[in-house]
C-alpha cells in the first residue's frame, strides 16, 4: 500500500500548507524505512502468502520490529518529538503532532489490508493482527486508489488556490499527481 500512504501524505499537505511535502511523503513510509535495513539484514523479510502466489497484496510480511503496534507507537512518538524540537519554529507549533500521527497512519492502513501478520508487540510475541482487505484485491485497490485520488485532488486543490505563479502552482500539482498515480499503478501491477 505505498501509494495509499503517499495518499495520506498529500491530504495532509492540503490540510497544513506550512509543512514540506516531502517531510509528510517520508514520513508516511517511516516504518517501511524502518523494514528494509531489518530485511537486508534477514531480520525481517517477504514472502508469498501462499506457494506460487503474485500480485497485489499477495506477499505475508513478517515483520516483527517495524510493523509493530508498540514500535509504530514509539516510531510516531520520535518522529513527532524531534519535529517538534527542531522544526516547531518553522513548521508550525503542531507540526510534530502532525508528523506523528502521519507516521502512526502507516500502521493503521497496514491493519486494514494486512493478513494477520502484524504483532502488537515488537519482536512477534503476542497475537498477530490484520483485517486481511488484501485477500480481496479488488476493495483493496478501490481503497488504495481512494486515498491516492483524494491526496491528488486536495493537493492538487490547495497548490492551485495557494501559490500565485500559476505555472509552478501546475507543475507541482501534476508532480505529485504523477507520483501518487505512479506508485498506485506499481502497487496494483507490479506488486
Amino acid at each position: 500500500m505505498l501509494a495509499g500512504h503517499f495518499g495520506v501524505a498529500g491530504i495532509v499537505k492540503a490540510w497544513r500548507p506550512g509543512i514540506p511535502m516531502a517531510a509528510l511523503l517520508v514520513a508516511s513510509q517511516v516504518p517501511d524505512l524502518v523494514f528494509a535495513p531489518l530485511a537486508a539484514m534477514g531480520v525481517e523479510s517477504l514472502a508469498p502468502a501462499e506457494p506460487g502466489a503474485s500480485g497485489y497484496g499477495s506477499l505475508l510480511i513478517t515483520a516483527p520490529f517495524s510493523h509493530a503496534l508498540v514500535s509504530n507507537v514509539v516510531l510516531a512518538a520520535a518522529v513527532g518529538l524531534l519535529v517538534h524540537v527542531f522544526l516547531r519554529e518553522r513548521w508550525g507549533p503542531d507540526a510534530g503532532w502532525v508528523l506523528g500521527g502521519v507516521v502512526f497512519s502507516h500502521w493503521l492502513l497496514d491493519l486494514l489490508v494486512h493478513r494477520p501478520d502484524m504483532p502488537l508487540l515488537p519482536g512477534g510475541s503476542g497475537p498477530l493482527v490484520g483485517l486481511g482487505l488484501w485477500e480481496v484485491p479488488v476493495a483493496a485497490a478501490v481503497v488504495e486508489g481512494a486515498l491516492v485520488a483524494a491526496g491528488v485532488l486536495l493537493y492538487g486543490w490547495r497548490t492551485l488556490r495557494d501559490l500565485p505563479d500559476r505555472r509552478r502552482a501546475w507543475a507541482y500539482s501534476i508532480g505529485i499527481g504523477v507520483l501518487l498515480a505512479g506508485s498506485f499503478v506499481f502497487d496494483v501491477f507490479a506488486s
